[in-house]
Parts: structure tokens; sequence; C-alpha cells
């Protein structure tokens, strides 16, 4: 995937936002068992994870579950608070609604089952 994230490269100072998300759920896991049941939520891998959990084993991972919605592809400039997680930020854009990646059934079944897992 890493060739195709930098063919796809925004132009320098700029980010392309294709998608925002609103969360549903969210938990703190320090589990390693309900960590690994999340597996089928999310794309890191297990090495990446076994990283991080020896790097601050004491803090729990932040498990979230999100709605995404895909909106037409716009562009805007980079800012310093956008600084750090590229994926968090708050644009302050009116944005159309977009639309839902997953339908609401296929959403309200993934959110049991991970409320089932974290909780």
């Amino acid at each position: 995937y890493l060739d195709i994230a930098m063919a796809q490269k925004p132009k320098e100072g700029q980010n392309v936002i294709t998608s925002y998300a609103e969360v549903l759920a969210e938990s703190d896991v320090l589990s390693d068992d309900k960590i690994k049941q999340l597996s089928q939520f999310h794309i890191w891998s297990d090495p990446y994870i076994a990283t991080r959990r020896n790097w601050m084993p004491d803090k729990p991972m932040k498990a979230v579950f999100l709605k995404v919605f895909k909106v037409p592809e716009f562009e805007i400039p980079l800012k310093p608070e956008y600084q750090g997680c590229k994926s968090w930020i708050d644009i302050n854009a009116n944005l159309n609604s977009g639309e839902s990646v997953l339908g609401q059934e296929e959403i309200d079944l993934r959110l049991e089952k991970f409320k089932e897992i974290v909780n």
C-alpha cells in the first residue's frame, strides 16, 4: 500500500480530504486478548501492536469504532495546528453529509460485536 500512498501523495503544503468519520463508540483496552479479538476491526499488524504494547505497557490502547463517510475529494492547506496525527484534524468545514461507506444494518451488526468485545 505504500506505493499507492506515495503515488497519491498531495502536493507540498496541502492535504487531501476524501472522508470524515463519526465516533460511535470508544474504549480503553488493556487486555491482550481483547486487542486480539479486535483484529477484525483494524489494519494494524500483530508486530506493530506488540511494539506499541511493549513501548507503553501500562497505557491502554484506544479502540474507536467509526462510521466513515465518503465525500468528494478536496484539498486544504496544512496548518501548524494539523501537525502530529494527520488523520484526526478539525478542518472547520461545513461538509455535506457524504455517503456512508457501510449500510446502517452492517454498521449496527459490527458495532454490536465491537461493544461485546470491549465491554
